[in-house]
């Protein structure tokens, strides 16, 4: 029989509408269609009866539906029962996230072990996420033997299906050789392909990078990094672009513009960026200067413990700067900031201790604090302890102690004790200044899967 052109349009249109007619046929589709639509009552209604009737996909969905309270209240504990029963016939996404909630005790109680088991079940069923994350745990020990080899592998695994957040890792595990040769090409490329996706974060880390392939950090290329990613939302970007920008390295110093950038990474919560911008509000600098302001920045920076927006936020109740004062929670807050190893805040509470000020007087702790404050290097600490002794406070009374302490103040550039010293000058009353090597310093958990 010979086919006509007619007869072959009408064959095609006949197998498109058998296919729609099947589409809309099939439950799991008419209720991700509802779900898409935020009809979650329909979808619930549809899926429900396959979920009970065993079909993996309708627990998947219920069960994510049930976690984030879409459609019927929030219930944790519920949704793991709908995952684990998805998960033991194999669900690849709802063995993930049964993964999840039990890496994060959440519904179940947390086991480490039993979670890295489902994850790997997921991942060796090819869900990028789930590859991602247990390389992840793969490279901390969570819940397995540390394996940084195998994990940098799941990894990239995941970076090879496009997975964003792989993408990102894996060029810093080439950046650091962790798990794979150190290799700043492979780097570059990886956070390249992460930044194209509309990674801020990769955009940042390549910025980053400039420096350890022997660029000038400041150059053009990288201040444009920087400022692509700030412009992106990634916070830290945002402080650095801020701090840039309030010290003219490389543009011209703006502190108003610094301020602008500080508020926008304060406003993610970003610790030190919040302390930053309390600094910029206490002093006027780029912004009026509002202490109340100042204040509420410097206890949103301490809450976060950060030991500089402890030790602001202390001193502010402390000394009643902005605020009533309280010398007992200044206190407290300086110490917080001392047992974190800030040499001003050691001084602080050991001047505290000394003049019984928001705590006892006692002689003992104030010596105790002041020397940790001075071995760090605090001229003021240095000072006090040179009192200490030239006074008999706490230690016997050794006035060529004294001068020792008030010399290393003096070296430490401490008004006072340059003072002390000014007749003669400070190199002939103590000598050439002690030189000591300086002190050295001391990433979010993966999203569910989801319909």
């Amino acid at each position: 029989m010979k086919t006509t052109r007619f007869s072959l349009v009408l064959a095609c249109l006949m197998a498109i509408s058998a296919v729609a007619a099947a589409a809309e046929d099939d439950p799991l589709k008419k209720g991700l269609a509802a779900y898409e639509a935020e009809d979650y009552a329909t979808a619930l209604a549809v899926w429900r009866p396959l979920a009970e009737a065993g079909n993996t996909e309708a627990q998947f969905y219920i069960g994510y539906m049930t976690e984030q309270g879409q459609g019927l209240p929030a219930d944790p504990e519920i949704a793991v029962n709908w995952y684990r029963r998805a998960a033991s016939l194999g669900h690849a996404r709802a063995q993930y996230n049964l993964g999840l909630a039990l890496l994060r005790g959440r519904g179940t109680g947390a086991d480490p072990v039993e979670a890295a088991r489902w994850i790997e079940r997921s991942a060796r069923q090819g869900h990028a996420p789930a590859q991602h994350a247990y390389g992840l745990l793969l490279l901390q020990g969570t819940g397995v033997t540390a394996d940084a080899a195998n994990g940098a592998s799941f990894v990239k695994q995941a970076a090879e299906q496009g997975h964003v957040p792989a993408q990102e890792l894996l060029g810093v595990l080439y950046v650091q050789g962790k798990g794979v040769a150190k290799d700043l090409d492979e780097a570059v490329r990886w956070l390249r392909a992460a930044g194209q996706a509309g990674s801020p974060e990769a955009v940042y880390m390549l910025a980053q990078l400039d420096p350890s392939r022997g660029l000038d950090p400041t150059s053009p290329a990288s201040l444009e990094k920087i400022r692509k990613a700030a412009e992106l939302g990634f916070a830290q970007a945002q402080f650095d672009l801020a701090a840039i920008l309030a010290e003219g390295r490389g543009v011209a110093k703006d502190e108003a513009a610094a301020a602008e950038w500080l508020a926008k990474a304060a406003g993610q919560g970003h610790p030190r960026a919040c302390h930053d911008l309390g600094v910029f509000h206490a002093e006027g600098r780029g912004v009026a200067k509002d202490p109340a302001k100042a204040l509420e920045l410097f206890r949103r920076s301490a809450e976060q413990g950060l030991p500089e927006g402890q030790y602001a936020y202390g001193r502010a109740l402390h000394t009643g700067e902005g605020v009533e004062k309280d010398q007992g929670a200044g206190f407290a807050w300086y110490l917080k900031a001392a047992q974190s190893g800030l040499p001003r805040a050691q001084y602080a509470v050991g001047a505290a201790y000394l003049e019984g000020l928001g705590v006892g007087q006692d002689y003992g702790k104030a010596m105790e604090w002041l020397r940790k404050g001075a071995d760090a290097g605090n001229p003021d600490a240095m000072y006090s302890i040179g009192t200490l002794y030239a006074n008999g406070w706490g230690v016997g009374k050794d006035l060529e102690m004294s001068r020792r302490w008030y010399c290393k103040a003096a070296h430490g550039g401490h008004p006072w004790a340059l003072s002390m010293f000014k007749e003669k000058g400070v190199e002939a009353s103590c000598g050439p200044a002690a030189t000591a090597a300086p002190a050295q310093p001391a990433p979010p958990p993966p999203p569910a899967a989801k319909p």
